[in-house]
């Protein structure tokens, strides 16, 4: 953001800004933000980057701080990636920033050495978690790990959430509804159309909490339809309610 910012900035009238992504460096992603606007002179680029400094640009009529390019740097470097750039005074300019790139730890072929449940039977006390972002699983396996009798199942996106749920049949499905890929909503569907996966509750938690996206949910056909931020009693009284007379048949 940081970047395209300021390539909107010091850019020209009619000048334009691209965005571009690439995995040339290995084990890293580049995301280059480039400009046709004014440049920076070779004689201010030794001063980029540090608190307070704008390449010449400190008494002219473009409003900043000079601290944006100190910010972004930290961060990328807190993500151990880094930032750099190239210019040409009157020309213009390339910002760029590598970050490590994160793998998907279940792919797709895993799924087959799972060990697969009696036919027509739902695994007690196991829950699928379909979500792709880090932080949000991390908290679900902090929430459920106090409970002796729930074992918990990730999967990064909807159609690897599918070919889980076919092979292992868990109890209850939490289901983002916002996935790269097929949407939690088609998820559902495709869910709903499977023999072996049809009958299996499943939890909408999403952060797409107006009104309209919660009866379309509910038109959608899930169990629930929870938003985040999560509310945790809820949450727990909604899983526990649809594990319990699973856990008394056991």
């Amino acid at each position: 953001m940081n970047f395209g910012s300021n390539a909107i900035k010091y850019n020209r009238p009619s000048g334009k800004v691209a965005f571009a992504v690439s995995t040339s460096v290995p084990e890293l992603v580049r995301i280059t933000v480039s400009d046709t606007g004014l440049g920076i002179p070779t004689a201010m680029q030794g001063k980029l980057f540090q608190p307070f400094q704008r390449a010449g640009q400190e008494t002219g009529p473009i409003e900043g701080t000079g601290i944006g390019l100190v910010i972004t740097k930290r961060l990328a470097q807190l993500m151990h990636g880094d930032v750099g750039f190239r210019s040409t005074s009157a020309e213009g300019s390339e910002f760029w920033v590598d970050l490590p790139v994160h793998e998907v730890v279940m792919e797709s072929a895993a799924v087959q050495a799972l060990d697969v449940g009696a036919p027509g039977q739902l695994s007690a006390g196991l829950v699928l978690y379909v979500e792709d972002n880090p932080a949000n699983v991390t908290f679900m396996r902090d929430l459920v790990s106090s409970f002796e009798n729930i074992e918990l199942l990730t999967a990064p996106t909807a159609e690897l959430g599918i070919e889980i749920a076919r092979a292992r049949r868990p109890a209850a499905i939490v289901m983002d509804i916002n996935l790269p890929g097929m949407s939690g909503v088609d998820a559902l569907r495709a869910l709903r159309a499977a023999k072996e996966t049809k009958e299996i509750p499943v939890i909408a938690l999403t952060a797409a909490a107006s009104e309209r996206d919660r009866q379309r949910g509910i038109q959608a056909g899930f169990h629930r339809y929870l938003t985040k931020p999560i509310r945790v009693d809820e949450f727990i009284e909604v899983l526990e309610g649809l594990l319990a007379p699973q856990d008394k048949g056991a």
